[in-house]
């Protein structure tokens, strides 16, 4: 069963490649938890593949460090409520309008099968997001952006063998 994307109806910035290869990983899983939801494209692939809850974690608020490009508009308007009018119409969303370290206390070690990670992208962010994240996941621990200097040395620099996904995606299996 193919992917039908929303594009391009949900802004974003993942392609069709990405966004097929979620939706094809979150078909295995039971659970999934997105760090970085924006207004939701790549929650729709998850929401579309997984039957059981994706918690989609996100303040909405944009990334301070892309206030004046990418995330400006969350500067004028809260981004929640179109985030809800793309992807609120699935039963198996749980969205957590809340901080990414915040939202982890929430989750015991090993709890999640899916860890989807594209939160803001200094390297700073991207290592508390793992650090965070990385212990509640049970089978795929993967995120976006590997393209970053700043994703891909938050991985090394904790010692985490990834492989290169299409469409500029990183995943790595969890061994628990």
């Amino acid at each position: 069963m193919a992917y039908q994307q929303p594009a391009p109806q949900i802004q974003g910035w993942m392609g069709p490649q990405a966004l097929s290869w979620l939706y094809e990983k979150s078909r295995e899983m039971l659970s999934i938890v997105e760090v970085g939801s924006w207004k939701g494209r790549s929650t729709h692939a998850l929401l579309s593949g997984c039957k059981g809850p994706v918690f989609s974690v996100d303040h909405f608020k944009g990334n301070p460090e892309e206030m004046d490009t990418a995330h400006k508009e969350a500067k004028e308007h809260d981004i929640f409520p179109i985030f809800w009018e793309n992807v609120g119409h699935f039963k198996n969303l749980v969205a957590m309008r809340m901080e990414s370290v915040e939202a982890g206390r929430f989750f015991a070690p090993h709890s999640v099968d899916m860890i989807f990670i594209d939160g803001s992208h200094t390297k700073d962010a991207v290592l508390v997001d793992l650090i965070t994240w990385t212990p509640k996941c049970r089978k795929l621990l993967c995120g976006h952006d590997i393209g970053y200097h700043s994703v891909s040395g938050a991985l090394e620099s904790l010692g985490l063998n990834y492989k290169s996904e299409n469409g500029n995606l990183w995943s790595l299996d969890v061994k628990t």
